[in-house]
């Protein structure tokens, strides 16, 4: 039988969400800020983000009722969350990612870890608005096989018993020019569309940046090439020195002055 959202909800302790909201804000700002100094281009920036919110995340998390390890679907790692005390993972997504994930899910056929996630843990639940589908003959029903699998290798990695493991949820962010902007949780069903969700934008604590000055710096430096240069005395004398005929010039000046 399908759950409504009025059965489903997401309880957790304020230390989980200050601790989530903590990691986040680092990794997006000060972690990658530093990280990124002195490089001249930044094109991994976006996925080195993501290594340090996830280790942000195995460092903070070392608790008992909280377990956060990483596991790899394919090339890409990633560090799922288990609350022992409410039996549900947690995965980490960008809100633009999720919005990409859900527009593609009526012809996606080959599962993702959300895919196999949701539809493991998730199968009984329909979103009230559920999004109506044109061609409802397009969304493709992923193997059973295969989302086992990979949500079995995800509980192995993590961990923990299989029995313990009731739900999963996503935390989904946003940020932009170092700062953390949005935090939210939500439970979906297998089409992604929202059952139950929660509101951590209040837990975002802006803290001052430790890098700003380093940043200021760099920009100045790229204002002004000779900042920060040092000279030698040499170099100092012909900086001193006036510009070749000058002197001439003056002279000829003063002669024409005194003639006058």
């Amino acid at each position: 039988m399908k759950s409504s959202i009025h059965e489903i909800s997401i309880k957790v302790s304020d230390t989980f969400v200050n601790t989530i909201a903590k990691c986040l804000v680092d990794a997006v700002g000060d972690d990658i800020k530093e990280d990124i100094q002195g490089l001249v281009t930044q094109n991994g920036t976006a996925a080195r983000i993501w290594d340090f919110i996830h280790t942000n995340i195995c460092k903070n998390f070392s608790i008992s009722d909280i377990i956060a390890n990483p596991t790899k679907r394919g090339g890409w790692a990633i560090v799922p969350v288990f609350d022992r005390t409410t039996g549900i993972i947690y995965s980490l997504m960008r809100e633009q990612r999720f919005s990409e994930l859900k527009k593609q899910r009526p012809k996606r056929r080959k599962a993702t870890y959300l895919d196999a996630l949701i539809g493991s843990l998730n199968a009984d639940l329909t979103a009230p608005q559920h999004q109506t589908l044109l061609f409802p003959s397009l969304s493709y029903k992923f193997n059973d096989i295969q989302i086992e699998e990979i949500v079995k290798k995800i509980i192995f990695d993590l961990g923990i018993p299989k029995e313990l493991v009731k739900r999963h949820a996503l935390i989904l962010f946003q940020s932009s020019n170092y700062e953390l902007i949005s935090l939210r949780s939500c439970i979906v069903d297998s089409y992604l569309d929202i059952v139950a969700e929660a509101d951590w934008n209040n837990y975002i604590k802006t803290n001052e940046s430790a890098v700003a000055d380093k940043i200021s710096e760099k920009t100045s430096a790229f204002a002004n090439p000779t900042a920060g240069l040092k000279y030698r005395q040499k170099a100092k004398d012909k900086m001193d020195q006036k510009p070749l005929g000058t002197d001439k010039t003056e002279e000829k000046k003063k002669e024409t002055d005194d003639n006058s």
